[in-house]
């Protein structure tokens, strides 16, 4: 265990923890019809890892709006794609990927471990997608979320900044593991000094995965003792 006691693991969400199944797509369009009156190229939008800010503000300059407006609407933006959410959460087709649920219930059984999310999510978000393929989110005791900035690679040391004001000491990063499944997450992690677990449950296979180099790389996290393992090692 780690001088201060805690092994500090910062999850991401879709393609990581569950299989969005899409679903985050058309409530996205959706809300962008809402409130833009435009959607501009989002079918052939890359959005994995990165935050909805981003995208929202990508998708919107491809439309050509200008920055101002775009910012200017990005609230309205964020809480029409959660309201968007929320309406269809007792349908959602989204999906736990597989081990998660056996993981998080090793993590909830032994002692020593916070979890915390660094997510492109709008944060009001994040709990419908959890609730939708069982997971709680009470589970997550902190975090950093799409909606606080464009750039994921500030989401890390704001999440640790936050749980530091809850523990009311500073946090050393190599008590911190970042969990993701795209190559922004590895840059996040690096780009904060962290150690990073990558699992190919999304939209990019192990052989696009390894020439990033994670410090740790999984087909999946369905071997929960093999995780386990990295988690009390790392």
């Amino acid at each position: 265990m780690h001088n201060n006691n805690h092994r500090i693991l910062l999850f991401d969400i879709d393609g990581t923890l569950l299989n969005p199944a899409n679903e985050g797509l058309v409530c996205l369009r959706r809300a962008l019809e809402d409130v833009y009156g435009i959607t501009g190229p989002i079918e052939a939008y890359d959005m994995a890892g990165k935050t909805d800010w981003h995208i929202i503000t990508d998708l919107m300059r491809a439309a050509g709006l200008d920055r101002q407006t775009i910012e200017t609407k990005l609230p309205a933006a964020f809480s029409a794609y959660t309201r968007h959410i929320e309406i269809t959460a007792k349908t959602l087709k989204m999906r736990p990927l597989p081990g998660v649920h056996a993981l998080l219930e090793n993590l909830a059984d032994e002692p020593g471990y916070v979890l915390g999310l660094v997510t492109g999510n709008v944060r009001e978000i994040v709990p419908f997608k959890l609730q939708a393929v069982g997971i709680s989110p009470s589970l997550f005791t902190f975090g950093a979320f799409g909606s606080e900035h464009p750039d994921r690679n500030k989401l890390p040391p704001l999440a640790l900044y936050r749980l530091g004001q809850q523990l009311g000491s500073a946090l050393p990063t190599e008590s911190a593991l970042v969990i993701g499944d795209t190559p922004h997450d590895i840059a996040c992690a690096r780009h904060t000094g962290l150690r990073v677990l990558c699992v190919a449950t999304g939209t990019y296979s192990r052989e696009a995965l390894e020439p990033h180099k994670p410090d740790y790389l999984l087909d999946d996290l369905s071997d929960t003792d093999a995780v386990m393992e990295i988690l009390r090692n790392y």
